[in-house]
C-alpha cells in the first residue's frame, strides 16, 4: 500500500490528543485532472476523459458510482435544495453557455455532502492562485485572466442575480463550478461521485493513519472500503471511530456496520460521539450550534480546556485562522444525538453573539 500522506497522518500521530493543523489528503490524480482542463496542451485529454465518463469508453475505465449515502452507504442527493430548478434543467439538457463552449474553459463538480469537494478545490485554488468564492460572495468583479472556483452552486435560485453572475461568465472566465446538484452549464469536463469516491488504496491510507496500525488496517480496510463505497465522509467517520475502539473489538465492530439499518452517515456520527471523553462531547456538542470558534471566543464560552481539532466532528475552518468549526453535513445529527436544552442554546448564542 502507498505511503500515509495529509491530515489523517496527523490524527494518526496524535490520537491521544488532538492535532493542531489537520491538513487533508492530497489527492494528486484529480488535482491533475482539474490542470489539464485549464492547460491548453492538456484540454483534449480533459475532453476524452469526459468522454469515457460518459460511457464512451469500455466499463472497466469507467469511474466507480458510489450508493446514495441515506441508503446507508455513500452521497447524498436531497430533492429539497433551493437550486433544485437548476437540476431541473440539467436533467432537460438546457445547458447554459453552450454557444460560448469554445471559450474560457468551465469544469463542473457535482457530489453529495461528504465527497471532500471543498477541500479538494481549496488546495486546488491555492496551488493555481484562483479566486475561491461561496455561491453566496461572488466577486462584483473577476480580475482579469483569473480562474474563479465556485462552491455551492445549488444554492443558487434559476432567476436570480447568483445564478446570472454564473451564466454570464460561462465561457468568458476560466469557471470550476462545484455543487451537491447537476449543473446546467455547458463544460469541457465534469467530475461526479465516482470521481471523487476513494479507491480502495485510499481507504486504507485513511485507516492506517487514523489505527496508527498499519496492519490492522490492511485487514480492516477492504471490509470498510465496501460498506462504505470509498465514500470520503464516510470512511473518515468510520476511520475515527475505529480509532477509539479496543483493537481485538475493531474486526467485529466494523462487521457490525452491514447490519446498520438506515443512514450510515447517522450511525456513525452516533458511534463515534458514543466514544468520545466527556470533555470532548461537550465540545462536540456546544460547536454544533456555533459557526466558527477561535480560541478567544473558546475561553469566554468555557471551552478553552478541550479546545482543539476532533476530526472529523471538528475540524479547522476555511475561512478564519486558528478557528475551528463542525461541518455543516453533521451539524444536524449531532444536535439530535446531543441536544441542548432549549435555555442552554439560547443562552450560548447569546454569549457568542455578545462577543
Amino acid at each position: 500500500m502507498p505511503g500515509v500522506s495529509g491530515w489523517w497522518r496527523d490524527f494518526g500521530a496524535a490520537r491521544f490528543g488532538r492535532p493542531v493543523a489537520p491538513r487533508p489528503i492530497v489527492r494528486t490524480g484529480l488535482l491533475a485532472r482539474l490542470d489539464r482542463a485549464f492547460d491548453e496542451p492538456g484540454r483534449e485529454q480533459a475532453h476524452r476523459a469526459a468522454d469515457r465518463d460518459a460511457g464512451l469508453a469500455p466499463d472497466r475505465e469507467r469511474p466507480r458510482r458510489p450508493a446514495d449515502p441515506d441508503a446507508g452507504l455513500a452521497p447524498e442527493r436531497s430533492g429539497t435544495l433551493p437550486g433544485q430548478g437548476l437540476s431541473e434543467r440539467a436533467e432537460a439538457g438546457q445547458e447554459a453557455g453552450s454557444d460560448r463552449a469554445a471559450g474560457a474553459p468551465v469544469v463542473v463538480v457535482v457530489a453529495g455532502s461528504g465527497a471532500g469537494k471543498s477541500i479538494l478545490l481549496g488546495q486546488w485554488a491555492e496551488r493555481r492562485g484562483a479566486v475561491l468564492v461561496q455561491a453566496e460572495e461572488l466577486p462584483a468583479e473577476v480580475p482579469p485572466g483569473a480562474l474563479v472556483v465556485v462552491d455551492g452552486v445549488e444554492r443558487l435560485e434559476v432567476g436570480g442575480a447568483g445564478w446570472g453572475w454564473v451564466v454570464a461568465r460561462v465561457g468568458v472566465v476560466p469557471l470550476v463550478l462545484s455543487g451537491r446538484e447537476p449543473i446546467p452549464v455547458a463544460a469541457v469536463d465534469r467530475l461526479g461521485a465516482g470521481h471523487l469516491a476513494f479507491g480502495e488504496d485510499e481507504t486504507y491510507q485513511v485507516l492506517a493513519a487514523a489505527l496508527a496500525d498499519a496492519a490492522g488496517a490492511d485487514r480492516l480496510a477492504p471490509d470498510l472500503h465496501l460498506l462504505t463505497g470509498g465514500w470520503p465522509g464516510l470512511v473518515g467517520l468510520a476511520a475515527a471511530w475505529l480509532a477509539r475502539v479496543p483493537q481485538a473489538e475493531r474486526a467485529g465492530s466494523l462487521r457490525q456496520l452491514a447490519r446498520v439499518d438506515g443512514g450510515l452517515q447517522e450511525h456513525l456520527v452516533g458511534a463515534l460521539v458514543g466514544v468520545l471523553d466527556a470533555g470532548e462531547r461537550e465540545l462536540v456538542r456546544r460547536l454544533a450550534y456555533l459557526p466558527a470558534v477561535d480560541a478567544g471566543r473558546a475561553d469566554v464560552l468555557g471551552l478553552a480546556e478541550e479546545w482543539g481539532a476532533v476530526p472529523p466532528l471538528v475540524v479547522p475552518a476555511r475561512a478564519e485562522k486558528e478557528a475551528f468549526v463542525v461541518p455543516e453535513p453533521l451539524r444536524k445529527t449531532i444536535q439530535q444525538r446531543l441536544p441542548l436544552a432549549e435555555a442552554e442554546r439560547q443562552a450560548l448564542l447569546e454569549a457568542f453573539q455578545g462577543m
